[in-house]
């Protein structure tokens, strides 16, 4: 009796003791807040938040100062901004937050882009010739010389026009026997003017990039030559050999990163190829790979970043403007891995969008306080 008596006593404690386990975890679950997540979530959740609310975010307390910081990008990838063709209106789109921001310029009513680099935009306007360096995020602009230049002339500039070492560079003439070479220093007052003989193919048509690195101008023509102009030298080379371009392109992207030259050609029925520059044989191979890098291209100019740090896991890819409905978007295409499905590119218009790389400080620009 006295066994059974004490078994009874100990499952009871036992109860007691299992229903104020209970009661407290449901009291400390009351209690907790999202100070009380865990790290990995933590993190997961502050991955997802954009510089301005990551910086609010790490004011908190000391765990969420610690996790913001560890996940905080400083280094951001380039936005896309668009182009309205019938008022000022402009659209800002960043693609890692999927966020687009509107925006309004009175002051570029009449004008065209031309190229963009380190956060400023080179306008052109076809009435007046005029042509100006604009900053979308800041709203400043550098005036430069007037040129009249063609629908579809190129034109390209070195660094940033805050920079001494800025220089604008163009294709201005293209004829049977000569080509007409055009530069100007950010703060010149006028062009300068150089004339070389046409070594080009006699099939070629119009240059289609233009991209600047390792202190030269290399100028892709839709046939696949590439001259290369040297400002320091004013010398102007044609490389030996063509990029090998399959049947149906329908247009190409160009860009460098760190002095390496990345050609894409794309396809309406195929996916695009990949090729890169050996800067000392001069020719193009084609790659399987970006070993890394995320090109985000357009057809005026594009940008490359090394995107293996970030955790969103986006490299080795390419990062494309389209249309999805009536919703401007972005898409990535993974290089490194072959599609099942056919990847087919729609040629856009040049002048509809163009990358831009956003400012460090962009948390105390104003102007974007306002997102859609």
């Amino acid at each position: 009796m006295a066994s059974r008596r004490r078994s009874k006593l100990g499952s009871s404690t036992k109860k007691k003791k299992t229903r104020k386990n209970k009661q407290s975890r449901k009291e400390k679950e009351k209690d907790q807040t999202f100070i009380d997540l865990p790290s990995d979530l933590l993190q997961l959740v502050i991955s997802r938040l954009p510089l301005k609310d990551n910086i609010r975010a790490s004011a908190v307390c000391k765990t969420w100062h610690e996790a913001c910081v560890s996940l905080r990008v400083v280094h951001t990838s380039p936005w896309l901004i668009y182009f309205s063709k019938t008022d000022d209106s402009y659209e800002l789109y960043d693609p890692s937050m999927q966020k687009t921001y509107n925006l309004h310029f009175p002051e570029l009513s009449g004008f065209r882009v031309c190229y963009s680099k380190d956060g400023w935009l080179l306008m052109y306007n076809a009435n007046s010739y005029q042509l100006l360096f604009f900053n979308p995020f800041t709203r400043d602009h550098i005036p430069v010389p007037p040129l009249w230049m063609a629908y579809d002339q190129r034109m390209a500039f070195s660094c940033a026009p805050t920079s001494t070492s800025c220089l604008l560079f163009t294709v201005s003439s293209v004829t049977w026997n000569y080509i007409t070479i055009k530069k100007c220093c950010a703060n010149a007052k006028e062009w300068k003017t150089f004339v070389f003989k046409n070594r080009l193919q006699r099939n070629f048509n119009t240059f289609e990039q233009i991209v600047f690195s390792n202190g030269v101008f290399y100028c892709l023509t839709n046939t696949g030559c590439l001259p290369l102009f040297d400002p320091s030298l004013n010398s102007w080379n044609v490389l030996p050999g063509r990029p090998p371009k399959r049947p149906g392109s329908n247009g190409c992207f160009m860009t460098e990163h760190q002095g390496e030259i990345f050609l894409i050609y794309m396809y309406r029925h195929m996916n695009p190829t990949v090729l890169k520059l050996d800067l000392t044989s001069f020719e193009w191979a084609e790659r399987k790979t970006l070993g890394g890098l995320t090109i985000y291209a357009s057809a005026l100019c594009s940008e490359s970043r090394a995107e293996q740090q970030k955790q969103s896991g986006i490299r080795n890819c390419l990062c494309l403007s389209v249309f999805h409905g009536f919703k401007r978007t972005c898409i990535y295409y993974k290089v490194d891995e072959e599609s099942e499905i056919c990847f087919k590119w729609k040629k856009q218009n040049p002048y509809e969008n163009i990358w831009i790389m956003p400012p460090l400080n962009l948390i105390d620009l104003p102007v974007f306080d306002q997102r859609i």
